[in-house]
Parts: structure tokens; C-alpha cells; sequence
């Protein structure tokens, strides 16, 4: 029998809260606008690549055209980008 359960204290779940809408908005048009200005790509390889996949991710928080045409414009941008190198 294991008495590791004996050394933890015991705590509620904490209760999940919703997203913040607004401030999950706010960031995706800070990211979309970041790349709209670009000439060339505003991140490192590696952060674009966190950038593509979390995008979408935080965008799935939105109503579902919000989400959709927000993620849409943010990949067209990433295509745009690559092709300036």
C-alpha cells in the first residue's frame, strides 16, 4: 500500500473558468495586425510555428466564423509571408 496520499494535502479542483473572450480576441488582432504590417516574417521559425499552431487553438474559443475567418486571415498572412522569405 502506498502512503504517498498520506503526505498530500488534500485541495478542492479548482473551478474552471470560462475563456476571456475579449482578451483572446485582443491578442489574435494583435497577431493578425503584427502580420498584416509585415514585409517579412515578424517571428523566428520557431515562434511562427508556435504562432500557426496556437492560433487556431485560441481562436477555437470564438464563435465558429470568428474562429474560421480569423484563422483563415492569420494563414493566408503566414503563406504571404513565407513566400517574402
Amino acid at each position: 500500500m502506498s502512503q504517498l496520499p498520506l503526505f498530500r494535502p488534500e485541495r478542492p479542483e479548482p473551478e474552471k473558468r470560462p475563456p476571456d473572450l475579449a482578451y483572446i480576441r485582443k491578442s489574435l488582432a494583435r497577431l493578425l495586425r503584427i502580420a498584416r504590417e509585415a514585409e517579412i516574417m515578424p517571428w523566428s521559425e520557431g515562434e511562427t510555428e508556435s504562432w500557426a499552431k496556437l492560433f487556431p487553438e485560441l481562436a477555437a474559443s470564438l464563435p465558429a466564423e470568428e474562429a474560421e475567418a480569423l484563422t483563415s486571415e492569420f494563414k493566408g498572412e503566414l503563406v504571404r509571408l513565407r513566400k517574402a522569405g
